[in-house]
C-alpha cells in the first residue's frame, strides 16, 4: 500500500525544550491538592481505588484478594511543582499472582509477565481514557510483573491499600551528574535532531514527487527515517524501564537521567510523536485491510491459552 504523506504530516515532530521535575528544585511541601501534610487526602485515595476496582471487577473475579496499589513517581515527591498541566500521577498495581490464578483459573497457564500485559492492555483500553484529566491530573494505571513496589526502586511510593508510605519521599533529592552523562545527553539531542530532520526531509521529498520510481524511493527514505526514530525512542524508553527494575538504581540510574534529559531537550517528545503517528497509521491500515485492528503476537498467545 502506497504511503499517503498526509497521514505522516500529523506527527510534525519539533524538538522543543520541555520541563521535567527531575531537574527542578524540591518544594518545601508535598502537593497540597493531594496531601494534608504527609498524609494522602481520603478523597484522593478512595477515588483512585474505586476506579481501579470498578474496572477490575468487570474483568476478573475477587480483585480485592490479589490487588495492591500504590501512588508513585514525582507526583508524590517533593519535586511535584514542575509537573506539566495536567499533573502526572501514577498508580502502580501489584498482583499476588498465586491468589489471582486461584480466583481466575482461566489464567493458570499464563506467566506473570503475560498476566501483567493483559492488565495493562485493559487499563489502556477501558480505564485510562476516563482518567486523562482526573481532578487536574493525568492518572495512569500500570502493572509491573513484580508484585512489590520496592523492587522497581521508585522515587516515592504511597501505599493506597494500607494508607501509609512504603517508600518515603526525599525532601532534598540529589540527581547524580557527571560530565560523561551530560556529554551523552548532548549526543542524544544531536541524534534526535538528525532523525527529526531526516523525517521532515523525506516527507517533503515524498510530497513533491510525482514520478512513480522517484516516489517509491522517497517512500523508502521516509520509512527508514520512521524506523530509525522509533528505534532510538525505544532504546531510551526501554532503558528507563530498566532503571526502575530489580537490576536498576531507580532515581539515580543513568537510564533515568537519560530519559529525563531527553524530556528536557525535547528529543523524547519529538521522537514519541513519530512513533505514535506510526502506531495510528498502522492501526488505520489494518482496519482498512481486515476490518479490524490486528492484535499483537502476545495477545494472540494469551487468547489461544484461554481458548478465545
Amino acid at each position: 500500500m502506497s504511503m499517503d504523506f498526509k497521514d505522516y504530516e500529523a506527527a510534525n515532530p519539533v524538538i522543543t525544550p520541555g520541563s521535567t521535575s527531575y531537574f527542578s528544585a524540591p518544594s518545601l511541601e508535598l502537593d497540597p491538592n493531594l496531601f494534608q501534610g504527609r498524609e494522602l487526602k481520603p478523597w484522593v485515595r478512595s477515588g483512585i481505588l474505586s476506579m481501579l476496582f470498578d474496572h477490575l471487577g468487570t474483568q476478573y473475579a475477587d480483585p480485592h484478594k490479589w490487588t495492591h496499589a500504590w501512588l508513585a513517581g514525582s507526583g508524590v515527591s517533593y519535586q511535584w511543582e514542575a509537573s506539566r498541566t495536567p499533573g502526572d500521577l501514577d498508580c502502580l498495581v501489584g498482583i499476588d499472582y498465586v491468589k489471582f490464578r486461584e480466583s481466575n483459573p482461566d489464567y493458570i497457564g499464563f506467566s506473570n509477565q503475560e498476566i501483567a500485559a493483559e492488565f495493562n492492555e485493559g487499563f489502556n483500553l477501558y480505564l485510562m481514557p476516563n482518567t486523562s484529566n482526573w481532578e487536574g491530573y493525568e492518572l495512569t494505571y500500570y502493572v509491573n510483573p513484580q508484585s512489590d513496589i520496592r523492587d522497581i526502586n521508585p522515587y516515592a511510593a504511597y501505599d493506597l491499600t494500607a494508607d501509609l508510605w512504603t517508600v518515603e519521599p526525599d525532601i532534598n533529592p540529589q540527581p547524580p551528574y557527571s560530565r560523561a552523562w551530560e556529554h551523552n545527553a548532548e549526543r542524544d539531542r544531536e541524534m534526535g535532531e538528525e532523525l527529526v530532520n531526516r523525517y521532515h526531509n523525506a516527507l517533503n521529498e515524498l510530497k513533491s514527487t510525482v514520478n512513480p520510481a522517484y516516489r517509491a524511493n522517497a517512500e523508502r527514505k521516509l520509512q527508514n527515517a520512521i524506523e530509525q526514530a522509533v528505534a532510538f525512542y525505544d532504546s531510551i524508553h526501554t532503558g528507563r524501564k530498566t532503571a526502575f527494575s530489580k537490576t536498576g538504581s531507580g532515581y539515580s540510574d543513568y537510564n533515568n537521567y537519560r530519559w529525563q534529559a531527553g524530556k528536557r531537550s525535547g528529543v523524547v517528545q519529538a521522537l514519541k510523536s513519530i512513533k505514535d503517528t506510526k502506531t495510528n497509521i498502522d492501526a488505520k491500515r489494518q482496519l482498512e485491510l481486515y476490518g479490524t485492528e490486528l492484535p499483537n503476537a502476545s495477545t494472540l498467545v494469551r487468547r489461544s491459552l484461554r481458548g478465545k
